[in-house]
């Protein structure tokens, strides 16, 4: 695969091409999507359902269960650096709200625990209140997560193979579209990514966990909106 630039629409102030460096199980426009495309969509409405998982631990928690599989509390403990009493605490909160479920037998006396298969979704504008307050809560923990992520390709970017120092893109594109512009440029680049969304069956050799992050937003003051 050799390097490459995605160009969205024929104008704009700039494009860049770069790399983000892992797979995310989430899209979101708030928050969606399973890459795998397994399970129901989950809509997330509850409040306290969303701040237990705005938790920045328990977003980690739900990400690895998500990439390895089942894990006991003492195996998840060793991947973020906290012990098992806490993580265990994580894994029950997270099971409480429906994000995680026991996974088969125990190991000696510790139970396995794996994600609840499926995507979840966030839409702040059908939210109001108290409900809206936690969901951007909740949206902007994803979203700092996910800027660490990228963060962290940028600092490592040295020390992958050539190959992948090479590929991918980041992207910056400002034009003038209406709403409904912006609405119909999301729904594309969903179909685009669409036929990557696979069962693990079906994942090519020489595939790696790859994270494809898009935002799209007006650049203006909320009053000046029309």
């Amino acid at each position: 695969m050799g390097s490459h630039n995605l160009k969205i629409g024929e104008y704009g102030d700039y494009a860049r091409a770069r790399l983000t460096d892992r797979v995310s199980e989430h899209y979101f426009r708030n928050m969606s999507s399973d890459t795998r495309g397994n399970g129901d969509v989950q809509a997330l409405r509850d409040a306290r359902s969303m701040r237990a998982l705005a938790h920045p631990v328990r977003l980690q928690v739900l990400e690895i269960l998500r990439d390895e599989g089942a894990l006991t509390a003492t195996e998840m403990g060793e991947r973020i650096g906290e012990s098992p009493a806490n993580t265990a605490f994580h894994l029950r909160t997270l099971a409480k709200y429906g994000f995680v479920e026991e996974a088969g037998p125990v190991k000696g006396r510790s139970r396995p625990w794996r994600s609840v298969p499926g995507a979840l979704l966030v839409r702040e504008e059908e939210l109001s209140g108290e409900t809206r307050r936690a969901a951007a809560t909740l949206v902007g923990a994803l979203r700092a997560a996910l800027f660490r992520q990228i963060e962290r390709w940028s600092g490592e970017r040295a020390s992958y193979p050539t190959r992948w120092q090479a590929v991918g893109f980041e992207i910056e594109f400002r034009s003038e579209l209406t709403a409904d512009e912006v609405d119909t440029v999301g729904q594309q680049i969903n179909a685009i990514l669409e036929p990557y969304k696979r069962p693990a069956g079906k994942i090519p050799k020489g595939a790696e966990k790859v994270t494809i992050a898009a935002w799209g937003f007006p650049r203006i003051p909320p009053t000046d909106a029309a």
